[in-house]
């Protein structure tokens, strides 16, 4: 399964895109969410043995104590970070964060909390929520380091932890994101982030600012097709022909031409998501929200609709999607 989810707890009523796990009203104490996700085992490096059942020297099997699952071979050297840490974190942020979600995924091998940060949320426009998660993450087979992400996706499977640190890993985010090699660094992080919290909270709040200025900023349909020439300014470039194959009826393209476009309109005239909320058609906002609705649920040509959300996924995060979003982003405030 893509979601790698083996089980996990999810506050507020809000489940998860693949419905399982447990949910519950309200958020939880740290330790209480672990307990409930089965989060909260602690893993030991075992002897590694040959088919003569001798001892392999150098090498050692990380293994659940709780069920006695071996979770990865590694060498002698690797020292595992336990879970605890995770819950001491999160203990010791009490005042700062709610605990909105607890993940173990591939039977253990990675474990991931998701809390909000208390002061980083509020709406666009009435309705329209927009939130700052801390996320906290490790893994029992050396594919992530132990690490605190600052990031407003919400973890809930391996797809969205896979998000959240390519957003967290893009140069313009590299301060989202504080890796912790040894229990002794988990240990003294907890006296800095009460301070980096509240930073990335003013950022936040600045952040918000700014797509309020879109809700507030009215956007006609001729400033809409200028918008659009302009995030998708590459792809307008260049002739069409009327008539296939006939080069004698080349033209410059318009917008017309582009194959979102009818898309994109559609959305921007109220058929995007969250169109119907008071205060969001006819704005930058609502414009920014057609292109991002695009990107996010349509994009890309494969016929399998599985492919298809694989690769969008990967191009939001990683590839040309994420630059057509940001380019989107920076227009929008100039409309």
């Amino acid at each position: 399964m893509a979601h790698q989810f083996s089980s996990g707890v999810f506050c507020y009523n809000k489940p998860a895109w693949h419905k399982l796990g447990l949910v519950v009203d309200g958020t939880l104490p740290a330790r209480v969410a672990f307990s409930l996700a089965k989060a909260d085992f602690i893993v030991e490096g075992r002897a590694v043995y040959d088919q003569d059942l001798r001892t392999i020297p150098g090498y050692q099997a990380i293994t659940r104590l709780d069920n006695g699952r071996t979770l990865s071979v590694m060498t002698s050297s690797y020292t595992p970070i336990q879970n605890e840490s995770l819950i001491q974190i999160a203990e010791a942020l009490h005042e700062d964060i709610n605990l909105d979600a607890v993940c173990v995924l591939e039977e253990g091998k990675r474990v991931t909390f998701t809390a909000q940060i208390i002061g980083a949320e509020g709406d666009v426009v009435p309705g329209d929520p927009l939130r700052q998660y801390l996320i906290g993450c490790t893994s029992h087979d050396g594919s992530i380091p132990f690490q605190l992400l600052f990031s407003p996706i919400r973890v809930v499977c391996q797809n969205t932890l896979s998000a959240a640190l390519g957003l967290a890993n893009k140069q313009h985010y590299s301060d989202n994101s504080i890796r912790i090699r040894h229990t002794k660094n988990a240990a003294s992080l907890i006296d800095r982030l009460p301070g980096l919290i509240d930073l990335k909270r003013k950022r936040f709040i600045n952040g918000l600012d700014e797509l309020k200025h879109m809700a507030h900023t009215p956007c006609n349909l001729l400033q809409f097709r200028n918008y659009i020439s302009n995030v998708f300014y590459d792809q307008l470039q260049g002739t069409v022909n009327d008539s296939r194959g006939n080069k004698n009826t080349a033209r410059p393209k318009v917008l017309e031409d582009l194959p979102a476009w009818s898309s994109l309109l559609l959305k921007y005239e109220g058929g995007a998501i969250g169109s119907d909320i008071p205060g969001s058609r006819g704005t930058a906002w609502a414009a920014y929200q057609a292109v991002t609705e695009y990107i996010s649920h349509e994009s890309g040509r494969t016929k399998d609709p599985v492919e298809a959300a694989r690769k969008r996924f990967e191009s939001m995060y990683f590839g040309q999607a994420a630059e057509t979003l940001n380019k989107a982003h920076q227009k929008a405030l100039l409309i």
